[in-house]
């Protein structure tokens, strides 16, 4: 089933899992850098899934993402700072981590994190990324990567679960549910808008 011919009404459980979830796997490669997508809540369980990543050195660079500027309880600042607090207070070493301050929302996440990576590494050097971000939001991010990155470039996913949009119990409160079944029509208008080409699910 291509993702394009599915609407709303037809957005049951078993057509969630296999838009969001099925087959959303990190394969354990290595990679030349860790790129971590911004959220109100990524400091939270974006960024210590990238810190694991990075300690288990699996990655020698953290780039985080997103120029959105939020009110968090500890601070008025970009979703990117205030992660790169975060991963400071996690362990990860100033000079190895990389941020991006002025996208402000996922398709700007992804085109200007090429720019840093641009900057840091040239582009033609690169051959893996591993891509953090939420497993709900992790089929569409991956998607627009692998479309806007360069071929050569292989972006591999490294999601990380929050509290309410597991696989195993998004469908057992009404924020899950709804932040997963508007991810899944969020994919569905991207393909529609020519964000990124139709998905086999």
């Amino acid at each position: 089933m291509l993702a394009s011919h599915i609407n709303k009404d037809e957005l049951t459980p078993e057509i969630i899992d296999r838009l969001i979830y099925k087959n959303i796997q990190d394969t354990g490669e290595n990679a030349d850098c860790i790129v971590v997508l911004g959220s109100t809540k990524a400091s939270m369980y974006r960024v210590p899934k990238a810190a694991q990543a990075y300690k288990a050195g699996r990655a020698g660079k953290i780039l985080l993402c997103g120029g959105v500027v939020r009110d968090f309880p500890d601070d008025r600042c970009t979703e990117a700072e205030h992660m790169r607090k975060a991963a400071l207070a996690l362990g990860v070493p100033e000079e190895d981590i990389l941020s991006e301050n002025a996208s402000q929302n996922t398709i700007e996440n992804i085109l200007f994190a090429l720019i840093e990576l641009q900057r840091a590494f040239w582009l033609n050097k690169i051959k893996r990324v591993l891509l953090v971000t939420t497993y709900p939001h992790m089929r569409r991010s991956l998607a627009i990567a692998r479309y806007l990155f360069p071929p050569h470039i292989s972006v591999i996913p490294c999601p990380a679960n929050d509290l309410y949009t597991r696989r195993d119990n998004w469908m057992n409160t009404p924020e899950g549910t709804d932040r997963v079944k508007n991810e899944a029509l969020s994919i569905i208008r991207c393909i529609h808008n020519g964000v990124f080409p139709d998905l086999e699910i």
